[in-house]
């Protein structure tokens, strides 16, 4: 009997990294989404007027009344900056490159809107009225197996049109409604997938503020969840680490199932990260 349920534990720890590994990459585009409707108070609502109306339906701010090419420029440095921070093959030794389709399902796209609904968003209105990211780019996504286990790690920069815009970001992330919004949708998506013979059986947020000096501020997430085989559980860990240096945001994204990405080398790619947007400021 106890064999048979390493086996199963096995193939359950399985399921869980290859069926939500992509769909978790996409979280901290989606928390940048989330988090810019949260600091908008009337986002969605007629209330929504004045300045910041004109800055994101004209779809600029610090490029605001600039030229085409003034602005085709600067979100050129914006993308140029992007790929300087991101993670390489170089940063990850033994890791490889996942090559797996990132096709989204009918439930994700569902549960997506949800989300930005959650966040204040309501309605193709609102996200209209909703600022996007001047550029935003994000590393292949890297992986590791060995036997059960399986960690998984990436990294996303985002550039917004102006450092308020970052720095209302930072504090909608750091928000209890943002988390709030975040628990139910992620419960939601896992449970959503199929994981032969294990069920979803808790979904947690962990906040945290890792250390970032010299910028605008670190934030931090971890995810725990927890599936039921039989009288066995498994624990899927998912951290979501950043900071928000003037108009940007870098996110450090990594996962393991059965343990957590290890920590030493987790604080060594956020570092990393750190060391590069600061060498290459925009």
């Amino acid at each position: 009997m106890a064999s048979g349920i390493a086996v199963a534990s096995g193939i359950a720890a399985g399921a869980v990294a290859s069926d939500t590994m992509l769909p978790m990459r996409r979280t901290a585009i989606l928390l940048a989404l989330v988090s810019s409707c949260a600091l908008l108070s009337a986002c969605g609502k007629d209330a929504y007027t004045g300045a910041g109306a004109a800055t994101a339906s004209t779809g600029a701010t610090a490029t605001h009344g600039a030229t085409p090419h003034e602005h085709f420029s600067t979100r050129a440095r914006a993308l140029a900056f992007a790929h300087a921070v991101n993670l390489t093959a170089a940063d990850v030794p033994g890791f490889t490159i996942s090559h797996k389709p990132t096709h989204e399902s009918a439930t994700e796209r569902r549960l997506q809107q949800q989300l930005r609904s959650c966040g204040g968003a309501t309605g193709a209105h609102a996200q209209q009225r909703t600022p996007g990211a001047l550029a935003e780019a994000s590393s292949p996504h890297f992986e590791l197996k060995r036997g059960i286990l399986a960690l998984g790690v990436s990294s996303e920069v985002s550039v917004a049109h102006s450092s308020a815009e970052a720095d209302a970001a930072l504090s909608a992330i750091r928000s209890p409604r943002v988390r709030a919004c975040f628990s139910r949708y992620l419960s939601s998506l896992l449970k959503s997938q199929h994981y032969p013979g294990a069920s979803v059986v808790g979904v947690s947020i962990t906040p945290g503020t890792p250390p970032a000096p010299g910028t605008s501020g670190g934030f931090g997430w971890r995810v725990t969840a927890t599936l039921a085989i039989r009288t066995v559980h498994i624990s899927f860990y998912f951290d979501i680490l950043g900071f928000i240096d003037g108009s940007s945001q870098v996110t450090l994204t990594s996962s393991g199932t059965v343990r957590p990405f290890p920590a030493r080398a987790q604080e060594q790619l956020y570092s990393e990260l750190l060391t590069r947007a600061r060498a290459h400021r925009l």
